[in-house]
């Protein structure tokens, strides 16, 4: 097998150089847009850990403290009927 010299590389250029330009640039627009994809991703995670999480630590306290009510109520009303 012969190495590649730099007149087949400008052969194969001027062949195809119209098609590795547009391959290069539908490569080139890939990765941009998955990096462009990639912040957006970190963004929604950065913003659900943010604020979402504690939200729902927040609603699970209040079930807990709803429910101790509840429980309390409940035991107050069975020793009233007894």
């Amino acid at each position: 097998m012969d190495a590649l010299t730099f007149m087949d590389v400008l052969v194969f250029l001027k062949q195809h150089g119209p098609l590795v330009i547009a391959f290069g640039f539908v490569l080139w627009q890939g990765w941009a847009r998955e990096l462009r994809m990639d912040g957006r991703i970190t963004d929604l995670e950065d913003d659900q850990r943010n604020v979402l999480m504690p939200l729902v630590e927040r609603c699970a306290d209040v079930v807990a403290q709803n429910t101790l009510m509840m429980e309390r109520l409940e035991k107050a009303l069975d020793e009233r009927h007894e």
